[in-house]
């Protein structure tokens, strides 16, 4: 097994882009061409991304916190490279996620992820996130689960 920092960086980072545009690409494959917005722009309204390097320094998986309102932060950006998966990365991840946003004093996080990703919903349910009626954009989407968590 390789040892992982996770570090932060931003979001107009080589990994971000990188990583990011792989995310994209992959749920464009899950959910069909054209349904996935693009990520740039709104990369640049995080708060805080990390990223998890391998021994190389190679970007292998990242996650993101953006403000939702004033209590509350959501999780974006979850991914781990393929060939990565199964090691705990976005165990990782998602820890220092809710790590930071207690820092930042937010009382809940937030998160929409998909039907089509039982992986995802299976971690987010081991991490005490439980249901919650879709938001924005999702509020309509059969394919979208959203969850919640209270932090503090």
């Amino acid at each position: 097994m390789k040892n992982f920092k996770i570090k932060t960086t931003s979001a107009k980072s080589v990994e971000i882009k990188i990583l990011t545009d792989e995310l994209h690409n992959d749920l464009e494959l899950i959910y069909g061409k054209g349904t996935i917005e693009e990520f740039a722009e709104e990369n640049k309204q995080m708060l805080i991304f990390y990223v998890a390097y391998d021994e190389s320094e190679n970007g292998v998986a990242c996650g993101a916190l953006k403000l939702f309102d004033d209590n509350t932060a959501e999780i974006k950006r979850m991914y781990v490279k393929p060939e990565y998966r199964g090691r705990g990365l976005s165990k990782l991840i998602l820890s220092e996620l809710e790590d930071k946003a207690r820092e930042l004093n937010y009382n809940r996080l937030v998160l929409e992820t998909g039907l089509k990703q039982p992986e995802a919903m299976n971690l987010y349910s081991k991490f005490g996130y439980k249901p919650l009626k879709c938001f924005g954009r999702h509020a309509d989407d059969p394919d979208s689960r959203c969850f919640e968590k209270m932090i503090n």
